[in-house]
This record gives C-alpha cells, structure tokens and sequence, in this order.
C-alpha cells in the first residue's frame, strides 16, 4: 500500500513534454522531449537560465564530471554535452543496446541505469560502463536518482516513486507522488521530478530521508 506525499515546491515550466532531470549542484536541468531542449532552472526562484538544443532527447538526464549526459535517440545512446554552449563533446552506446533505458544518474557509487523493459537498474563503472551490479525492481523504471541510503525510482503509469535499501538490495517503501513522475535527481535534501502530466518541476520531502 503506498503512502500518499504532497509536494513542498512547485515550478511549472515551457514544455510539451518532460523527460529528464538532474540537479548540478547549483540548478536544476530539465530535457524536454518536443522542443528538443535541455533548460536550466533556479530552484527557488524558479527562474529560467540556459537553453540548449539536443536534438532526439529520449527519457532522463544526468550530470557527470562537470558535463550533461542525455539519454538520445531510437538507440538511446548516453549524449555528452557541455553545459556552457550545448556542443557534443562525445556520444556513448547504450550499454544494453536494445534497451530501454529510461532512468540514468551518477553518483559517487557510479552511474545508474533504469532499464524498464527488464525492471532492472544497474550500477556501472564511469570509466568504462562496465557492469558493477544489478538490482531487479518490483516496477518498470522511468527516471533514477540516489540518495545517501536509497536507490529511488519513478514508476510512470502508477504514479509513485519507489525507494531501495541500498544495504538490503529491497524495496521498501512506495510513495503516491501527484501527477506521473519520470525523470528525478536528489539535490540533498529533497527528491525532485518531472511531473509529466501537469509539466511541472515538483520537489517532496520524505520521512527518514529528507532533511526538513
């Protein structure tokens, strides 16, 4: 039975439809899968900074040594963007070609990969993607993010978002989030996502994780 969370912070934002998003240290980054853009936005003001053209955005969107990764294309290759001026710095293959690869963040245990056809997320080396882990999940992952103790993932068509013991490898709680999540990121203190029905950015803060 999921627990019902309200939402702390609302930011609606130009889109026709969300797909990613990573928090940068500083601002939120979201991809938007028409316009083919990934936009930064200011958490609390809410203010509109960037706007970089990405064309084939598909699904999510991290941060990893100082550059973007979008997830791109009908292959969904992993995208390498500089964050200054949107060039391509280089383009990685999906490591599961085939795939659908539809949650992506890296964190200091590596880079996670939602997989919503197998219902699985791995944990990859940043070097060279090679497989560190997996772990199976109980729903088909859209957007990934990490905090200190919990794997957590959106599941789209429930409307949830679901939180892994990274210790026990299980699932242990699930939270009905407004809206449908995809894409998500933890700024440290707080789960962001992009609430694909309402086309807002919304933050909710959740017991034992969360620092109020």
């Amino acid at each position: 039975m999921p627990f019902a969370v309200g939402t702390v912070r609302d930011i609606p934002v130009r889109a026709l439809k969300l797909c990613g998003l990573t928090w940068s240290g500083e601002v939120l980054w979201f991809s938007e899968g028409v316009l083919n853009r990934i936009t930064s936005v200011e958490p609390v003001s809410g203010e509109v900074g960037q706007h970089l053209a990405c064309p084939g955005v598909r699904t999510d969107l991290t941060t990893m040594s100082g550059h973007l990764v979008q997830v791109a294309g009908e292959a969904r290759a992993l995208r390498v963007l500089d964050p200054a001026d949107g060039s391509v710095v280089t383009e990685l293959r999906n490591p599961r070609p085939g795939g659908l690869l539809c949650g992506l963040e890296a964190t200091q245990h590596g880079v996670w990969f939602g997989y919503e056809d197998r219902r699985i997320v791995d944990l990859r080396d940043p070097g060279d993607l090679s497989l560190i882990d997996t772990i199976p999940v109980s729903h088909p992952p859209a957007g990934v993010t990490v905090t200190d103790d919990f794997l957590a993932y959106a599941d789209y068509r429930r409307g949830t978002i679901n939180l892994v013991d990274l210790g026990t490898r299980r699932e242990v709680a699930r939270y009905d989030a407004p809206g449908n999540p995809t894409g998500l990121t933890w700024d440290g203190s707080r789960i962001w996502y992009c609430d694909h029905t309402t086309l807002q950015l919304r933050a909710i803060e959740l017991p034992g994780i969360s620092n109020a």
